[in-house]
């Protein structure tokens, strides 16, 4: 039945060729906070401070400097760029698979993961590790309560039975 809806058809194939789908999702996220940016930019209203005349609907300065912020921008951002757009996919998937702006999206998101810019965010993030001193939550949980190490190591019998204890399934 996809295959009669040619554009949707195409959507898919490119969506889920290979390791597209993975890239697809890092790079949306990208693409998403760049619209947060941009659309938070452009819809926050920024008026000078000082007289009330020039606030919007003349408020006071201090509504108007919370204003200028750029919630407002931000909140319209999530409300019709992320929520609406996951309401109509999923009350429609086929329609919403068929318009042909879908396609143009899905290789806006796989060319800015393709270009590294969401990989660059682990070079930073070992910079911050290094800086910082972050261990891994096993040299965490491993480590004796005080700093004091034990005479085996610092590897207790007890630790090993936390690391090793299942967690429970809800």
């Amino acid at each position: 039945q996809l295959k009669q809806h040619t554009i949707a058809y195409a959507n898919c194939e490119l969506a889920f060729a290979g390791q597209n789908l993975q890239a697809f999702l890092i790079g949306r996220q990208i693409f998403v906070a760049t619209c947060m940016f941009v659309v938070a930019r452009i819809a926050t209203p920024v008026y000078k401070q000082g007289d009330a005349d020039d606030n919007i609907f003349g408020l006071s300065d201090t509504f108007q400097s919370f204003l200028n912020l750029g919630l407002t921008g931000a909140v319209i951002t999530t409300i019709v760029g992320s929520l609406a757009w996951r309401i109509v996919a999923s009350s429609f998937p086929l329609t919403f698979l068929s318009n042909p702006l879908i396609y143009v999206i899905i290789r806006i998101c796989l060319v800015l993961e393709g270009s590294g810019l969401c990989a660059s965010a682990w070079i930073l993030g070992l910079a911050n590790k290094r800086l910082a001193g972050y261990r891994t939550d096993q040299e965490y949980l491993r480590q004796p309560k005080g700093g004091e190490s034990n005479s085996n190591g610092g590897n207790s019998n007890d630790d090993d039975e936390l690391l090793h204890t299942p967690v429970p399934s809800v």
